[in-house]
Order: C-alpha cells, then structure tokens, then sequence
C-alpha cells in the first residue's frame, strides 16, 4: 500500500519535473506541518471531522507570473483521522480502503481569478474517478503559496454505501476542505 501511494506520488512529480524544465516552470512540494486535507460528515444524531495531513501534494507554477498551473494532491484514506478509532474503521470499512488505499486529485486546468483560482480535475475516490471544479483562495508571498478551500462529494457517486448508526445513514453530502502551503524555491 505505501510503495502504491510513493509510485503515484513518483508519477505525478516526474511528470511536473518533465514539464518544468520544458517550459520554464517550477514545482513546489506541500509542507504537510502547515496543511492539512478534512472531510465534514452529518448523522441525525451528531456530526464529525476527520483530518488528515499525511498526505503529498505538489503544484507547479509560473516563476514570472507565480500562477498555479497544476495541482496533483494523494492522501491516504486511512491517514483521516476524526478523534474515534471506531468511526476511522468503520469508515475505512465503508471506502474498502485496503482495496482502495488512496484518493487522488490531478487538476486539468487552473485558472488565476486575483486571489482565487478555479480549479478543474480528476478526483480517484473508492477506484471511481470523477471531473470536478471549485474555487479556492489563493495567498501567495515570495517564500510561499498558500491554497485553501472546499467542495462536496456525494459518497453515492463513488459507489460508497453512507455509513450508519442506529439503523439510520449519514447524509450523502461529505464536504472536503483544505489548506495547503507550499514553499516556493
């Protein structure tokens, strides 16, 4: 499982490093003690986070403009924790993560809006891959790059069963939220 997670990470880093030595652009690796990636999940009788900041993320950007290009983000589905080992492995039971170990995010397109980009791309959740856009809030200085921001999933879509408590399912609606700070070279 941790050689899968490293070879999607080796993949998504060669083919930036690729990019970026053709076409005058830079990469830069997440700093994950200042990121973190959660998800927000709703029961009729309570409601939970899990977070996660065992993950890696790199973008590359434009050095003259210091625009985003891309974005490639892997997290391991077992590195979400929501402060209750029952609710992490019944969750884990859910996504079938030892089948399924990872989710990823791979951007098609960025667009610069100022401070804010609109992302577009390939999320892999529970071996389902699925196009999404949203907007995220862009900081930047010269040392760093700062990305945050949040979209919902349907867990249906990914072909995951909502779990249950009490005879009675948690909303369909998961709301993923992030912040990701890259340290610029």
């Amino acid at each position: 499982m941790k050689q899968s997670f490293s070879l999607v990470l080796l993949f998504g880093l060669s083919v930036f490093a690729f990019a970026a030595n053709h076409f005058d652009t830079k990469t830069a690796r997440a700093d994950k003690s200042k990121s973190f990636i959660s998800y927000h999940m709703v029961h009729p009788l309570h409601s939970w986070d899990g977070i996660n900041k065992d993950f890696d993320g790199i973008i590359q950007y434009d050095d003259k403009t210091n625009s985003i290009i891309k974005v490639a983000i892997v997290a391991k589905v077992s590195g979400f924790d929501s402060k209750s080992s029952n609710r992490d492995s019944h969750m884990m039971e859910v996504t079938e993560a030892i089948k399924y170990p990872t989710v990823t995010f791979v951007s098609s397109s960025v667009k610069d809006n100022g401070n804010s980009v609109e992302v577009t791309g390939t999320i892999t959740f529970h071996g389902v891959s699925k196009q999404i856009t949203f907007n995220a809030k862009e900081e930047s200085s010269a040392q760093r790059k700062t990305v945050s921001g949040d979209f919902i999933l349907l867990l249906e879509d990914f072909k995951i069963e909502r779990p249950s408590m009490m005879m009675m399912k948690t909303e369909n609606e998961m709301k993923m939220s992030f912040s990701v700070e890259f340290p610029l070279n």
